[in-house]
C-alpha cells in the first residue's frame, strides 16, 4: 500500500471518472479486450461520483476494473470509491484504478448531494478545480477585463504576409471592445482591440469568437511580431472569454 491516502480532491484532480461500487468477482472481466488476470475485478456500480456526459448513468451496471499495482488488491463483497482512467468500451465498460478509497472516505459527498441541485457528489469539487484553473489563467493573462463587443471586423485578409496559405489558417478577425471594468493589467477603461483565430478548423475551434453586444469578462494576452501591427492583444485559448458572474468568483479566489 501507498505510504498515506490520497485526498478526495487530488484524486478527482487527477482522474475522469469515479464511482462508489461493489466488487462481484476478482480475476474476471467483462470485455475480451482486458484479459482476466490477478489484477483485473468486476464491480457493479453503485454510485456515480464524477464522470464525462456519456457515464453518467452507469449506476447498476458492471465495469472490469484493471486494478492498480500499488494497491491491494478487494475481496469479493468489498464497496470502495474508485478513481479511474477510460480503458476499453465496447459491449461494456472497462476502466484502469488510478486510485482507491473507503466508502465512508466520500460519504458526506453523497449525502450533500441530495441537499443540493448538483448533478453528482463530486460536482462542488469539480467547480472548485475549475475556479483554481481560472485563476491560474487569469495570473498568466497581461490583462483581465470587463467588457462588451461593440464591432468585429476581419483583420486584413486573414493572415498576416508571412503567413502562408492553408486549410489550417487562423482567419485573424478583430473584436473592438468596449472595456468598463479593468481587473488586472496597464490599460483604461475605454475601447481597445483584441485579435482572434475566426477559424472553425480543429486548430482554432475552441478558441473564443466574440460575438456582437456580447459581454463577459475576457483574458487577454500580449500580441507579438506581425499580429502587434493588428491588435495589442490576443484571445486564444477556451477560457480566455468568461461570463462577466466569474469576475466574483476570481476576486474571491484571489482574496
Amino acid at each position: 500500500m501507498p505510504d498515506g491516502p490520497e485526498d478526495v480532491l487530488g484524486l478527482v484532480r487527477r482522474t475522469p471518472l469515479s464511482f462508489l461500487g461493489t466488487v462481484t468477482r476478482v480475476g474476471d472481466t467483462r470485455l475480451a479486450e482486458v484479459p482476466a488476470g490477478e489484477r483485473t475485478a468486476v464491480v457493479k456500480v453503485d454510485t456515480v461520483l464524477h464522470a464525462p456526459d456519456a457515464f453518467t448513468r452507469l449506476r447498476g451496471s458492471e465495469v472490469t476494473v484493471q486494478l492498480s499495482d500499488g494497491l491491494d488488491p478487494p475481496a469479493v463483497g468489498d464497496a470502495a470509491a474508485f478513481f479511474t482512467d477510460g480503458m476499453a468500451y465496447g459491449e461494456g465498460l472497462a476502466v484502469r484504478e488510478v486510485g482507491r478509497l473507503p466508502a465512508d472516505a466520500v460519504a458526506p459527498n453523497v449525502s450533500r448531494v441530495a441537499r443540493t441541485a448538483d448533478a453528482m457528489p463530486f460536482s462542488a469539487l469539480e467547480r472548485d478545480i475549475k475556479d483554481e484553473g481560472l485563476v491560474t489563467h487569469a495570473d498568466e493573462a497581461d490583462a483581465v477585463v470587463i467588457a462588451v463587443v461593440v464591432g468585429l471586423e476581419q483583420a486584413g485578409s486573414g493572415r498576416t504576409p508571412d503567413e502562408r496559405f492553408s486549410e489550417h489558417a487562423p482567419d485573424w478577425w478583430r473584436a473592438q471592445l468596449d472595456v468598463s471594468h479593468v481587473e488586472q493589467g496597464e490599460l483604461a477603461p475605454g475601447r481597445i482591440t483584441v485579435l482572434y483565430p475566426n477559424s472553425r478548423d480543429f486548430h482554432w475551434y475552441q478558441a473564443p469568437k466574440p460575438q456582437p453586444s456580447q459581454e463577459g469578462m475576457w483574458m487577454l494576452h500580449a500580441t507579438e511580431g506581425a499580429l502587434a501591427e493588428w491588435a495589442p492583444f490576443q484571445i486564444l485559448h477556451p477560457d480566455d472569454y468568461q461570463p462577466v458572474q466569474k469576475l466574483q468568483t476570481l476576486q474571491a479566489a484571489r482574496r
